[in-house]
């Protein structure tokens, strides 16, 4: 019988970026511009004090930066400001697996990754490498299958333990893992201490909140200095649960998975690859309401219109499936705002610029937004009520929705299977300059630091200093 544990750990630790493909390298650079835009923005929100107040626990130090912070920390204090940031708009990369079909993972692995190149003073070429293999393990363990009960291509019912903390944490272990050049067996000991040190899934009792904590079904930063922590604990001589993903109960037991596939873990390793399936954000808010912009999108580019002539705003989908927190006309805080189909709605249609305004309490009170949100209502969509049968492996792919939208002399209508975003479609994936435009506006970064930062994530050559990357998380470079 194959060690699970041993052979994922056997291959993360053995991995060089020559043998990633050069597709899955460039990948690799457009998920590092893009969450650390999120990174940026995510320090110039609401949230962004709270966060670095929360990072100084961990002890300020000389180790690393937290973007918008006047001082510098300690490494695991960096992991997990910055990974918290990367997801508090709701603006991450989203990977289509998990339990329940989709979740983030990304900005941990950035996050801690970043953490021990700065401490290191290491290359992009590290980071790169870091990158992939950290990706490629929360991927994987994302890919043990959904938990969900489908039936004839329907959601018949949830799991009734889930969560997503897991595999931010195993993600952020095997990067840090990685850049402190650990061995097989190290390796194997650092997923059994990030594993038995991750968050306990709390995703049914965070399916239920309408008033939602800022931080959300699971704590980005923790993840990642937990996966941090992990890695530098079995330095120093610390010992972990041997093979944690083998045997039964293994810990995908423990987290709620009474399913899982082998292959999902360790199948084509080194020619499946998880970067191959991460999906981007144009918009703050949560991945499933991505699919009535991406109609709304559509709509807007074929007709003209005037928002005084709206009527009505009806969106064509799966009613019955739709949580609570969706359907929020009046969204009270920072997170119920990235949750709320209404209020996303009413500032596309408003040109806002996505980033940290579109969580502030000036839009949530606007009177045009309060009256675009009124004029939301929801209908059954017939293609909307089977999205499991075109999952793959698990992992969700079209989510079919319609938008239509009812002036005072005409209506016009526009659908959508796949989100802007989504890589599985020509007219859908975000081509490089989408990812760079996106983190020129989510950052808000003078020009030229902007220009710095691209040039080092997206074309120089690997062996790049990194300081540019930390040198645009300076307050200077916020205009703080």
């Amino acid at each position: 019988m194959v060690d699970v544990t041993a052979s994922l750990a056997k291959f993360i630790s053995g991995l060089s970026l020559e043998h990633v493909p050069a597709s899955i390298q460039h990948e690799a650079r457009r998920f590092a511009l893009d969450t650390l835009g999120c990174i940026i923005a995510g320090a110039q929100s609401e949230l962004g004090p709270v966060i670095r107040s929360a990072a100084e626990l961990f002890g300020e130090g000389s180790d690393a930066s937290v973007a918008g912070a006047g001082k510098r920390f300690t490494a695991l204090a960096a992991s997990y400001g910055n990974g918290r940031l990367a997801n508090c708009l709701d603006l991450d990369e989203t990977y289509p697996g998990g339990q329940v079909a989709g979740l983030h993972f990304g900005g941990s692995v950035l996050a801690e990754a970043l953490a021990v190149c700065e401490q290191k003073e290491l290359t992009s070429k590290e980071l790169l490498l870091a990158l992939v293999c950290g990706y490629e393990v929360a991927g994987r363990i994302s890919d043990i299958g959904t938990q969900m009960t489908i039936e004839a291509g329907r959601v018949s019912s949830m799991p009734e333990i889930y969560g997503f903390a897991l595999e931010a944490t195993l993600g952020a272990s095997a990067a840090a893992g990685r850049l402190l050049g650990q061995d097989a067996a190290a390796l194997e000991q650092t997923f059994g201490m990030a594993a038995s040190s991750a968050a306990i899934p709390i995703g049914p009792v965070w399916a239920k909140q309408i008033a939602t904590p800022n931080t959300k079904y699971f704590d980005s930063g923790w993840a990642a200095m937990t996966g941090g922590f992990a890695a530098r604990s079995v330095e120093l001589g610390s010992t972990a649960l041997p093979s944690i993903f083998d045997g039964s109960p293994s810990i995908f037991t423990v987290v709620g998975s009474r399913r899982v596939d082998p292959d999902g873990l360790i199948g084509e390793l080194g020619s499946r690859w998880a970067l191959a399936n991460i999906t981007y954000k144009p918009w703050p808010n949560c991945r499933m309401l991505h699919h009535s912009l991406s109609a709304l999108r559509k709509l807007r580019a074929e007709e003209k219109f005037e928002l005084d002539e709206i009527e009505e705003i009806v969106v064509g989908t799966h009613v019955s499936r739709l949580s609570r927190r969706w359907l929020t006309v009046n969204p009270t805080d920072v997170v119920s705002r990235q949750f709320s189909i209404p209020h996303a709605i009413s500032l596309f249609l408003l040109d806002v610029t996505p980033g940290p305004a579109w969580e502030s309490e000036h839009w949530a009170s606007d009177p045009a937004a309060t009256a675009l949100r009124a004029k939301v209502r929801y209908v059954d969509y017939a293609r909307a009520m089977m999205p499991a049968q075109y999952f793959v492996r698990g992992q969700y792919r079209q989510l079919p929705c319609f938008v239509r939208i009812g002036l005072r002399s005409r209506t016009l209508r526009a659908e959508a299977d796949f989100a802007w975003g989504d890589p599985w479609s020509e007219e859908t994936r975000f081509s490089d300059d989408d990812i760079v435009a996106k983190f020129r506006t989510v950052s808000n970064l003078p020009t030229i630091v902007a220009d710095r930062v691209i040039e080092t994530v997206m074309s120089a050559k690997a062996g790049a200093s990194l300081s540019p990357i930390f040198e645009a998380m300076t307050p200077r470079a916020l205009g703080n």
